[in-house]
């Protein structure tokens, strides 16, 4: 019976190896960092070759449910939406019975397939080991040391410091989106830290609330080096909490400190938030129309746009609970082309791929190619 008990416990941990390896195993990229970037210029080119704006996003997340099959037509659906490029994080490998943080290399097998199409970002923060900052030696942030300096990651994740719920999450009566994690906190400043030590721009999710917005203040002065794109530019879910912010204020900020940047991952015209009453949460658009907003820019955030034009970047924002990926790109890429539409043309060409150019590449994008395109 010992004997008997003894086998199943070695055939138990030894399937518990297993399931850690698969969990665990990297995955190398098969191409090198100026291959794709060969293929991604080629890519651009070819859609300015036939007067079409291409688009870059840098903020989009890979869930475990996203299957081969959605990624095939994704592939085939950027070249009918003049797609050029989506930088996929990768959320953490499904649990596996250890404590702590499971890196996932599921976005490098992403890239794999799609190498002309697809970048590397790192894990993104929006788990539970991040939100409450742990710091041991299994934690997210140590991970996230090790693999960040790595040349196949582009860019990071983004991370969430203030989040709130979406209108789904208050519809099933959840609280657990509603993080609040001090940009100040000694996880943070290792975050920022990283950011200027590899050069590499970093995304993060906060809330426009009067404490943010100046805790973000002492942060960029901290950390010049760190390149900082503050995810969903003009969403403003609780006014009530964000009597300071206006274009002027965020005009401000970007004047005073070069390293701060946006995407604009935001809601289309007339767009309601649930959680707060069913407010239109998106202030970039006039007011007007049948659902109290129009397709326009007010005045105040297309001269940011276009006066700041090389610190927006476009992003699309995919993760969990969205709507199939093929299907959702296409209705976020045609929210990027309406953003940007009225806005010079050399500002539409910044935003749409040339300052994400820049962040995935570290390089210009060359001078000697340009186009109209639309």
């Amino acid at each position: 019976m010992i004997r008997l008990l003894l086998a199943a416990l070695i055939l138990a941990t030894a399937g518990l190896r297993v399931s850690v390896a698969v969990a665990d195993e990297p995955v190398t990229l098969k191409v090198s960092r100026d291959e794709q970037n060969a293929l991604w210029k080629a890519r651009i080119e070819g859609f300015l070759a036939k007067g079409v704006l291409p688009l870059i996003d840098l903020e989009s997340s890979l869930p475990f449910r996203t299957g081969g099959g959605d990624i095939e037509d994704a592939a085939a659906e950027m070249d009918r939406l003049a797609i050029a490029v989506i930088a996929f994080e990768a959320q953490q490998t499904p649990m596996d019975g250890r404590p702590g943080y499971r890196w996932s290399y599921k976005s490098h097998e992403v890239v794999n397939r799609f190498p002309d199409r697809f970048a590397l970002a790192t894990n993104g923060g929006d788990n539970p080991n991040w939100t409450r900052q742990a710091d041991g030696a299994n934690s997210m942030i140590v991970q996230l040391e090790r693999q960040a300096p790595k040349d196949e990651y582009r860019i990071f994740g983004e991370f969430e410091f203030r989040h709130y719920m979406s209108a789904q999450q208050c519809k099933g009566g959840r609280d657990d989106r509603d993080i609040k994690v001090p940009l100040e906190s000694d996880n943070g400043r290792r975050l920022f830290k990283l950011a200027e030590e590899t050069g590499k721009a970093v995304i993060i999710h906060l809330e426009p609330e009067d404490e943010e917005l100046t805790s973000l203040d002492r942060t960029l002065a901290a950390f010049p080096k760190a390149r900082i794109v503050v995810a969903h530019f003009g969403q403003l879910r609780h006014p009530e909490r964000a009597k300071g912010y206006s274009a002027a204020r965020i005009r401000d900020l970007m004047t005073r400190h070069r390293n701060l940047f946006y995407d604009i991952s935001t809601g289309p015209p007339g767009r309601t938030y649930q959680c707060n009453g069913g407010i239109m949460d998106v202030a970039l658009w006039q007011e007007g129309g049948y659902k109290g907003q129009l397709d326009t820019l007010k005045p105040e955030y297309k001269a940011l746009l276009t006066d700041f034009s090389d610190r927006f970047v476009a992003g699309f924002d995919f993760g969990g609970g969205r709507k199939r990926l093929p299907v959702f790109i296409g209705e976020r890429a045609a929210n990027i082309r309406l953003i940007i539409r009225d806005l010079p043309e050399p500002a539409r060409h910044a935003i749409a791929y040339r300052n994400a150019w820049k962040m995935l590449t570290g390089t210009d994008w060359p001078a000697a190619v340009t186009t109209t395109a639309r």
